[in-house]
């Protein structure tokens, strides 16, 4: 059985990045994205992707990365392609998967999948998952991708979205060089 997991860190503007990329560094948010998802299945978008890729950061170790785009095929055949050309085992065909279909029917996953990112991604899922992990940074950080919305958000204030069959089953203050806050949805059993 699988459990979707939403996992995205929002600035105070409700920004999660900024061309293709997190424009800030929090090392502790850090760690508990690695604990959280490590031996998991993540699954992301093309543009996501592709910002942590170009600077190195990508596919994620211990983890089975999915990617998700239109064209597949295509990156499935340039990956082929650099696990050839390549002595290190980064881009390992049994870590790094492209399909087009977000919901991965047509692959064998069982247990968590966390979904972590981008915007269309988030977009498209939030109303499906079962559990999400919002990490909350007080600071703006002049992002040009954004977390839903609530209606409920003004000029001045941004709310994020959670969906009416989550709710807040905790809230921590995570200490470090730099705080935040990591606030806990699950699904309503009612």
């Amino acid at each position: 059985m699988i459990e979707r997991i939403l996992i995205a860190a929002i600035d105070a503007d409700g920004g999660i990045g900024k061309d293709g990329y997190m424009p800030w560094h929090y090392p502790e948010d850090l760690k508990l994205f690695m604990k959280l998802t490590i031996g998991s299945t993540i699954v992301m978008g093309r543009k996501t992707f592709e910002g942590m890729f170009d600077r190195g950061k990508a596919p994620l170790k211990n983890r089975q990365n999915i990617i998700v785009t239109s064209q597949a095929a295509d990156y499935r055949l340039r990956f082929a392609e650099a696990c050839t050309s390549s002595n290190d085992d980064q881009y390992s065909p049994s870590q790094l998967t492209f399909i087009t279909d977000l919901n991965c029917v047509d692959l064998e996953v069982d247990g968590k999948v966390f979904y972590c990112g981008g915007a269309e991604i988030y977009h498209q899922l939030i109303e499906f998952v079962d559990v999400m992990y919002l990490t909350r940074f007080e600071e703006s950080y002049d992002c040009d991708t954004f977390f839903p919305k609530s209606s409920q958000s003004t000029t001045t204030e941004f709310i994020p979205y959670i969906p009416p069959h989550l709710t807040l089953s905790s809230t921590e203050q995570i200490l470090g060089d730099k705080s935040f806050t990591l606030q806990t949805y699950t699904r309503d059993r009612r």
